[in-house]
């Protein structure tokens, strides 16, 4: 345990006043940057924080040379900056911070649990700091997890989820607990996937299922476990990768995770 005695604290920690990106710098290249700045700008916006195109760029320049490499991982945090006691006192400057590992694909494909949010789930423009919070809070450890609510797919922890069946793949709407994920968009805006409401009863026939994220762009998964019931599933992920393959920013071995 860490125990500080401190004058101020960062307006992130203190109230959650932060949000942040997470993606992967390949060969000093980062996949469609313009909306995963454009997202955190939006979620900026809403606590009234103001970040201006030459700080953005700022930003972008710090992440490339910090995962300076081949193929990393990284998170930028942007918070309201560090402040004396008091909910209004604001900070002198916001603050960045990156964090940055290599990127190692997981070798296991998820089998995930289907899991009921039971409380309405919150509106996600931008990937806000305090929503992950929540999100531990129903997970309670469960690191492969499958959000439905009210008998709708909603979405897995961390990533969009897409579903294929009858020859169409599929991803939920954006409707409350869906985050509009770079990658989500790509695929939608390519024609290969399609956005609309995905009945939690889709689980009972679908073939596939496969999650998207800036991190890993597409994982396909190996199973579903819901209650006393389990299925297998196939990977039919290589339409979606193949929308992505030799784009700026995406792996050369895409193809073949």
């Amino acid at each position: 345990m860490k125990i500080e005695t401190i004058t101020e604290m960062d307006r992130g920690l203190a109230y959650a006043e932060a949000c942040f990106e997470t993606f992967r710098v390949i060969n000093g290249e980062i996949f469609n940057w313009p909306a995963h700045a454009a997202r955190l700008r939006r979620g900026l916006d809403a606590f009234g924080l103001t970040v201006s195109d030459a700080q953005t760029e700022r930003m972008h320049a710090a992440c490339l040379q910090a995962a300076a490499g081949t193929d990393a991982l990284v998170r930028l945090t942007v918070s309201g900056g560090d402040a004396s006691w008091g909910l209004f006192t604001p900070a002198d400057a916001i603050s960045a911070r990156i964090q940055v590992m290599p990127y190692h694909a997981d070798a296991v494909l998820p089998v995930l649990k289907v899991m009921e949010w039971s409380s309405p789930p919150i509106h996600r423009m931008a990937k806000f700091t305090a929503d992950y919070a929540s999100t531990l809070r129903v997970l309670r450890g469960e690191r492969h997890a499958l959000f439905v609510h009210q008998q709708q797919l909603v979405s897995a922890a961390t990533a969009n989820v897409m579903i294929f069946r009858h020859g169409q793949w599929w991803t939920p709407a954006l409707t409350a607990g869906v985050l509009p994920g770079v990658i989500r968009q790509h695929l939608i805006t390519s024609g290969v996937v399609r956005e609309g409401v995905c009945p939690a009863r889709w689980l009972d026939d679908c073939d596939a299922l496969a999650l998207t994220a800036s991190s890993f762009f597409v994982r396909p998964v190996a199973g579903i476990r819901r209650e006393q019931r389990s299925c297998d599933l196939v990977d039919l992920s290589a339409g979606l990768k193949q929308s992505l393959y030799g784009m700026p920013g995406v792996p050369k071995d895409l193809l073949d995770a």
